[in-house]
Parts: C-alpha cells; sequence; structure tokens
C-alpha cells in the first residue's frame, strides 16, 4: 500500500479496499463489521488501521492454536495418502 499512496491517501481508504477484497467465509464477518462502523445519516466511520487489524485478528485467528494444532494431530490419519504427504502434515501440526 505504501507504494500506492495516491490511490490509498488516508486508512479510511486502506480498510475499506482491504473489506472490498474479502471474500467466501468472511463475507459475513465484512458485513458484520462494517454495520458495527455504521452511524446512521453519516455513514461509514471505520477507525484506525489498528483497531481494523485487531478486529480482523480477533476474528480469524484460532482461539487456541496449541489446542487446534493438537486436536489435528490427533485426528491425522494417513488413509491412502503417500507417506511424505502425511509427514509434511505432521510436521506443520507438530510445530
Amino acid at each position: 500500500m505504501l507504494a500506492h499512496n495516491n490511490n490509498f491517501p488516508d486508512e479510511h481508504t486502506v480498510i475499506m479496499f482491504m473489506l472490498y477484497h474479502v471474500d467466501k467465509k468472511a463475507l459475513v464477518w465484512r458485513m458484520e463489521f462494517i454495520a458495527a462502523y455504521t452511524v446512521s445519516g453519516q455513514g461509514i466511520h471505520l477507525g484506525t488501521m489498528d483497531n481494523f487489524l485487531v478486529a480482523l485478528d480477533s476474528a480469524f485467528q484460532p482461539f487456541d492454536m496449541e489446542g487446534d494444532a493438537l486436536w489435528q494431530l490427533c485426528a491425522l490419519k494417513q488413509l491412502s495418502r503417500p507417506v511424505d504427504k502425511y509427514v509434511s502434515k505432521f510436521r506443520v501440526f507438530a510445530t
């Protein structure tokens, strides 16, 4: 974004650009986020970039990263996958 200062003159424009490019499962979050920052008759006031990034992180970071990784590690099965794919998944969850 820093390379395109003319296109993104303020934090509001950057946040709107980022929200515009949200898709799939995050669409509901986007709608709720915009609704929370919409003031009746006054438009959208999104706040600062720092607040936006905190909201984004809190919405999409796993609540318990270690617990989630442990659960996925315990549920991991080789099934019909080649061993190297299984080992690769194991390493991702184990680290």
